[in-house]
């Protein structure tokens, strides 16, 4: 006698192919939108990394703006840079990113003295003269209360003036010891240049304005106290649309600043 084994018939064989079909694109579905949202998760985090890099960098520079900085006849010490009469110099134009300008001493020493200087001396002996000049890297804070310009460079021989306002070079207040340290001071501009996705950043010193954080569309100021608190709103979009909603992600950061002095 013949026996009839068992098996599947052709229509539990296509009803079962269908069925893991269905489960399979299913599969494919969550995996694709996992992906999305995890380059839309990726996309924002950069946004947010340069929002915060953009934000630190403006506002320390304006905490720590006016620190070794002459208080007055501003435009008198810093001839290297047009219409920078306030500190800071902020420009604002509405909707427009704004521009702002801001001067304070280098944190750490360009140079040390190497040797006493008296009071009423108009030349000063330091250690090294390679980030001094006449120029964008001549107003000088000595010790920590005196400005100087620098007129001459010969070597580490530097002549100075302490009063731009009058004719030739004027002396220290005061005498200082060798080991005293010298600070620079700089301006730095901050702005997102029309058609750009950056923030720029120029120091002044011969090399323009250059990218200093990608991805940042806006920058907004608005003065609370003049010459001491502002409200900072950086504004970011992403290089790439978002593969969710296929449009440029947009964030914004707010920051208010006090400055130190």
């Amino acid at each position: 006698m013949r026996r009839e084994s068992g098996g599947y018939g052709l229509i539990e064989l296509l009803a079962a192919v269908l069925l893991l079909s269905v489960a399979m694109a299913a599969v494919v579905v969550v995996f694709a939108t996992q992906g999305r949202a995890y380059l839309r998760a990726d996309t924002q985090a950069t946004m947010q990394a340069n929002l915060r890099l953009g934000m630190n960098m403006v506002t320390e520079s304006l905490r720590n703006g006016k620190y070794g900085v002459p208080t007055a006849n501003l435009s008198s010490w810093t001839t290297w840079v047009s219409g920078f009469t306030n500190n800071p110099t902020i420009t604002t134009n509405g909707s427009n990113p704004a521009v702002i300008s801001v001067a304070s001493a280098t944190s750490k020493p360009v140079a040390t003295l190497t040797a006493h200087v008296d009071a009423a001396a108009t030349t000063v002996y330091v250690s090294s003269s390679s980030q001094l000049n006449t120029g964008a890297q001549g107003l000088l804070l000595i010790g920590d209360s005196e400005n100087a310009l620098v007129t001459a460079v010969n070597s580490t021989a530097i002549t100075i003036d302490t009063n731009p306002l009058l004719a030739g070079n004027q002396g220290l207040a005061r005498a200082y010891p060798a080991g005293t340290p010298v600070y620079r001071v700089d301006v730095l501009t901050f702005q997102v240049a029309t058609g750009t996705s950056q923030l720029l950043r120029d120091d002044h010193h011969g090399g323009g304005a250059q990218a200093a954080v990608e991805g940042i569309t806006n920058l907004q100021v608005l003065t609370v106290t003049a010459g001491k608190e502002y409200d900072i709103t950086l504004t970011a979009s992403s290089p790439q649309v978002d593969a969710l909603t296929r449009l440029s992600l947009t964030s914004a950061l707010r920051s208010k600043v006090t400055l130190a002095n």
